[in-house]
């Protein structure tokens, strides 16, 4: 009779193997960006309410809480564990296995020395292209967020080593990995069981360009997406991704960390010949990955995803629907804002 009980325990157990799903879906996209979408918006509630109550209680200033670096990084890690918690609950609710994700390892050294290219030079080869867009939405009365010495230290701005670790640490090391495990682990895989590669990789950027919700960050991200979104296709693996993301966000705040410290900077005149140069360089860096993509990655995936046969999930357009709406109050709230004075 034990035995029984144990063959029977293992077929039930082998049953909820098989009846996990292998592969993510265009429902999944939607719903994960969704809640990608909504929960930093939430936490952001909570952390204003939780600001609002120090005010209350102590007196203190709310820029000061505000700009205070450990409120801060309270707030980064929350949303990180957040995201992580997300894809881990969602896959186990859903009896999604967790290696749909291609979390692969198994790359090739050279294959990780040209993912760290590609990283260096997504980021120099567009940064003043984004200044460029920059200049724009300032031209058009567009209220910028620049970091600047003058604003004191922060996680943006470190000014001393201490917390320069802590700011790659918050704001490269762990986006590069919660960001990932749901932009190019979950939504990029569950779009191409609806869209083509390129179409998978494009909407996919925009939705991670939109889940920032901010006129200013919406180039930068969308671009950034998109060779985030290639790489992982190419290599097969969600590792060159995490690596490419985790480099840009790093370079952005080695760099800032050093203007602080010795006064360098790579920024330029704001000559005409600036606006050629960064044009130049954009075109550059998707002429570098273009050759990668044709000649390194000539024998590209052979993984197979079947298409699906319904129609788009509504979960699609929900999402975006709803992302849509918020970026354009967002939007014409912080036009308003900067007219106002």
């Amino acid at each position: 009779m034990l035995y029984n009980k144990a063959m029977e325990n293992e077929t039930k157990q082998n049953q909820n193997v098989f009846d996990r799903r292998k592969f993510y879906n265009d429902g999944d996209s939607g719903k994960i960006f969704l809640f990608a979408l909504l929960l930093p918006i939430l936490i952001s509630f909570i952390f204003t309410l939780i600001q609002n109550i120090i005010v209350g209680a102590s007196g203190i200033e709310g820029d000061s809480i505000t700009n205070n670096i450990w409120f801060n990084t309270a707030y980064g890690l929350v949303t990180a564990i957040s995201y992580v918690l997300l894809y881990v609950l969602y896959n186990k609710i859903n009896k999604i296995e967790y290696k749909a994700i291609n979390l692969n390892f198994k790359m090739k050294w050279h294959t990780y020395l040209l993912v760290i290219a590609i990283g260096v030079v997504s980021l120099f080869g567009v940064q003043y292209f984004i200044t460029c867009v920059d200049n724009f939405l300032k031209l058009i009365g567009f209220p910028l967020q620049i970091s600047s010495p003058d604003m004191g230290e922060s996680l943006t701005n470190p000014q001393s080593f201490g917390i320069f670790a802590l700011s790659v640490i918050v704001t490269a090391v762990i986006p590069a990995i919660s960001e990932e495990l749901l932009f190019r682990g979950v939504i990029l895989n569950g779009l191409r069981t609806r869209f083509n590669d390129y179409a998978s990789i494009f909407i996919s950027a925009a939705l991670f360009a939109l889940m920032h919700q901010n006129l200013q960050q919406l180039v930068y991200p969308f671009i950034l997406g998109s060779i985030m979104a290639w790489i992982v296709l190419r290599t097969g693996s969600l590792v060159s991704s995490m690596i490419v993301h985790f480099i840009n966000n790093f370079l952005v705040i080695l760099f800032t960390y050093l203007q602080n410290v010795t006064n360098f900077s790579m920024a330029l005149p704001n000559e005409w010949w600036f606006y050629l140069v960064a044009i130049v360089l954009l075109a550059a860096t998707f002429g570098i990955i273009y050759l990668v993509d044709r000649f390194y990655f000539k024998h590209k995936s052979k993984e197979t995803v079947e298409r699906s046969s319904v129609k788009t999930s509504k979960w699609i357009y929900i999402s975006v629907g709803v992302a849509l709406a918020l970026f354009v109050f967002i939007t014409i709230f912080a036009f308003a804002s900067a007219a106002a004075g």
